[in-house]
């Protein structure tokens, strides 16, 4: 696969089963890897808002389109994406910019929703908001969370999957994650930012406070945020901070990778380089941890991916690796690639320049399938 938007076969950016799902200026689309077909592209009802640049190329750059969500939910299971959409006018009703929810029957890829969500209109009379990033942030039962960054702020919306409707909308705040029936998103305030709990039911606020930056979910009731002043494990629904986590309050952006059953994976970069590893189990209690150290008898590894308890990952000398999630021991000391995505069939990981050589994690263009097994 190459990442290119008009390649032959697209880089996936989810895993569903034996297939995989991109987005990007080719619409929706369902790549299916045992028949080796690429689906044709699905799109949303409304223009494409042409601001917007849709082609993901190389993926290095900031991109301003989120990734599909798989999720099964109670009108099946469905993938969904999140488009920046232009709403024409009609009489006096002016038109503008909007997000438009598209999903899409997992195991055909025929499109089966078009939900569209309008922006709040500009302050200046007469101009519309820049759009600069849509997404969807979760799905959780039949209810699907969206959001977007624009010249204006944040915006972040809740939509019913059953019948498409706009259950409530929440200007100024930009969604992270969703989380225990809870939508963590970021309030942007330059003079005091601050994340909030908000309901996925109803849109109401639970709880304020924490770390305003990035979030990460531990387990399915917990949640990480980090920042550049510090750390906090969160209950998701309340707000309430975990005391027994080793993420300490003093070190900064953590990131986490939650394997979707028991465990979640932290890392901690120092100078560009893991410094730590640490495996966590449901309740955020530690289970084990790498740290670099002089002379030390392990290297922390740079987590790509976790899944159902095992941990991918590689090291400057030792390539790609694999290691037991609820030990943390070398599982697979020579793995044949540490894939960026993975499931129970495969793992997409950059494929090496060379045959026999270990490929370059940070700039690739190409990309390779491999059996989990590997």
């Amino acid at each position: 696969m190459t990442r290119r938007d008009d390649a032959q076969v697209p880089s996936v950016r989810v895993l569903d089963g034996l297939a995989g799902w991109t987005v990007g200026s080719g619409g929706l689309v369902r790549v299916d890897f045992p028949a080796n077909v690429v689906g044709p592209g699905v799109f949303p009802d409304n223009a494409l808002d042409p601001t917007v640049d849709l082609d993901r190329g190389s993926g290095i750059t900031s991109e301003q389109i989120g990734n599909p969500v798989v999720a099964a939910t109670p009108v099946g299971r469905l993938a969904v994406a999140a488009f920046p959409v232009e709403i024409a006018g009609r009489g006096t009703t002016p038109g503008g910019p909007a997000i438009e929810l598209v999903g899409a029957d997992s195991a055909t890829g025929a499109k089966t929703l078009s939900a569209t969500v309008p922006l709040p209109a500009g302050s200046s009379p007469g101009f519309d908001p820049l759009v600069h990033y849509v997404g969807v942030v979760g799905v959780e039962g039949s209810t699907a969370v969206v959001t977007a960054t624009t010249s204006e702020g944040g915006f972040t919306a809740a939509v019913d999957l059953g019948t498409g409707e706009t259950m409530w909308t929440a200007p100024d705040l930009t969604g992270r994650q969703v989380v225990d029936g809870t939508v963590i998103v970021y309030r942007h305030d330059f003079a005091s930012p601050e994340m909030r709990g908000l309901s996925l039911t109803d849109g109401a606020q639970r709880w304020a406070g924490g770390p305003s930056g990035k979030a990460f979910p531990i387990g399915e009731r917990l949640v990480l945020v980090s920042d550049n002043t510090g750390t906090a494990v969160l209950e998701a629904a309340t707000g309430a901070r975990v005391t027994t986590t080793p993420l300490g309050e003093d070190q900064k952006s953590w990131r986490c990778y939650y394997d979707q059953r028991s465990i979640t994976v932290c890392q901690l970069d120092q100078f560009g380089k893991p410094y730590a590893v640490v495996g966590l189990d449901e309740s955020g209690a530690e289970l084990w941890r790498i740290v670099a150290r002089s002379g030390g008898d392990r290297v922390p590894p740079t987590v790509t991916a976790t899944w159902h308890g095992a941990v991918y990952g590689h090291t400057p000398d030792g390539g790609p690796v694999v290691l037991d999630g609820q030990t943390g021991a070398d599982r697979t000391p020579a793995a044949a690639a540490a894939p960026l995505l993975v499931n129970e069939y495969f793992g997409i990981a950059p494929a090496p320049a060379e045959p026999g050589k270990v490929p370059d994690y940070r700039w690739y263009s190409e990309l390779a399938a491999f059996p989990s097994t590997a």
